[in-house]
């Protein structure tokens, strides 16, 4: 749906004017997508298909040489869009991170729709606090599609619903897979010409159009009631044409309506396709996402799908039995034991211990570290730091329970009886976690033995 320079500029005053950045503006992104925090992990593309998740403190391919000059030039091209540190990129650490250098190539993607968003944004009190959240908000709901398991749960279900409406299903697409191009060039970019080429790549595939549409998207529901942000939506420019396309492509009902009563998301298997299903009552919609990893083939007795694969090829998989283990590249389902006696004890223990917590078994400082969170208005790190206390607890009863196993500090929790070639990692179970630790023990050969 195509707007003129005039209505795009004119809705984003309007949208402006009412736009509140609290924190720095990746922490108001992260926030707005209740997206995994500074300590866990965001969703990385590589090769246009192969999912994975990477650490934050990831740097990528860059060496110091590579980082200072990616550095000044990024600041260079700061002083014509805001000066100083224009996308609030060094807020997290002095150098560009596998998030901000994707978040900088998105930025240079939008071209000129960037200038004419400051622009709009000029009467505001905070245009670039502003501006570097809305690009913030719009790269991390695009890592949020590339997920292994999809995220795009309450706002970004109802964005997608708004973008799918403004833009179109091939237009969507267009934008999707331009998206796990540009996220793929740019984790590997080691220059700032680099990363230009990738922005300036994406953005010749989405448009002018597309990009306006995302930030205008974005701008709608960002830190507004369900309510709010459809009275937003339907005094956007053009609107009613937009309503119309919704009606062409088979769907029912307001768009406007569709967006606030988003009910759920869910994951359908079908062979070896992902679809992600926008239950609506007004309008139902499946879109596909990304063709996932098949289901393995049964060799050695098991069968059983791969959960993750990992770029450094090597994988989790999840056995028909809901055992999940860890295969370093070169193994495979065959190398799975027939039988693991003492990884099925040791499974039933911990499922039976991690019932038995609750908030009361935190020490005086875990209570005292998590209530400061809150008070920040951190909830979202405030219950990692919990699950981290629930973890160490667990783990304290095991070593309890199972004196005589060998226990470690680090690497591996526990090794492997003698001759045996695997061992186990005791985790809380979230997709997060266990793509954390399959990252950090790549080349180990373990059951994940989770709770």
């Amino acid at each position: 749906m195509a707007l003129t320079k005039t209505e795009y500029e004119r809705a984003v005053a309007q949208l402006g004017h009412r736009y509140q950045v609290n924190g720095t503006p990746q922490e108001a992104a992260q926030e707005l997508f209740r997206a995994m925090p500074e300590e866990e992990l965001l969703a990385e593309v590589y090769r246009n298909r192969a999912l994975t998740l990477v650490p934050l403190n990831d740097k990528g391919p860059l060496v110091p040489e590579a980082e200072s000059t990616l550095k000044e030039k990024y600041l260079r091209w700061c002083e014509r869009h805001g000066g100083g540190d224009c996308l609030d990129l060094f807020t997290d650490g002095p150098y560009l991170r596998t998030d901000d250098r994707r978040t900088l190539a998105l930025a240079l993607a939008f071209g000129t729709v960037l200038d004419e968003t400051r622009v709009a944004l000029g009467r505001e009190l905070s245009p670039q606090a502003i501006l570097s959240s809305l690009v913030w908000a719009a790269g991390i709901y695009l890592a949020l599609w590339l997920v292994p398991e999809p995220l795009s749960k309450g706002l970004a279900a109802s964005l997608s619903v708004v973008l799918l409406a403004w833009l179109g299903v091939d237009a969507m697409w267009g934008l999707l897979d331009g998206w796990a191009s540009m996220a793929h060039h740019a984790h590997e970019a080691t220059t700032f010409e680099e990363l230009r080429e990738a922005g300036e790549e994406f953005g010749r595939v989405i448009g002018t159009n597309a990009a306006r549409a995302l930030i205008l998207a974005v701008a709608t529901l960002s830190g507004r009631m369900m309510g709010e942000a459809a009275t937003y939506l339907r005094s956007l420019p053009r609107f009613n044409q937009v309503q119309a396309q919704w009606a062409a492509q088979g769907a029912e009902g307001s768009v406007a309506v569709a967006m606030e009563e988003v009910a759920a998301v869910e994951m359908v298997v079908e062979e070896s396709r992902a679809l992600v299903v926008l239950t609506s009552a007004q309008a139902p919609l499946a879109v596909n996402v990304f063709t996932r990893s098949g289901g393995a083939k049964s060799t050695g007795g098991h069968s059983g799908t791969v959960a993750i694969q990992h770029r450094g090829g090597n994988k989790q998989v999840v056995l028909g039995n809901g055992q999940r283990w860890h295969l370093p590249r070169g193994r495979s389902y065959k190398d799975i034991p027939a039988k693991d006696k003492l990884g099925d004890e040791l499974q039933a223990a911990a499922k039976q211990e991690a019932a038995k917590w609750s908030p009361r078994e935190l020490s005086r400082e875990e209570r005292e570290a998590i209530r400061e969170m809150r008070d920040r208005g951190l909830e979202h790190r405030a219950n990692l730091l919990e699950r981290q206390a629930r973890g160490r607890w667990v783990e304290a009863r095991m070593r309890k329970l199972f004196p005589k196993l060998s226990w470690n500090d680090r690497g591996v929790d526990i090794t492997g009886p003698a001759g045996q070639s695997y061992h186990y990692e005791l985790l809380s179970g979230t997709e997060s976690n266990f793509a954390l630790h399959g990252r950090r023990m790549a080349s180990t050969f373990f059951r994940m033995i989770f709770f």
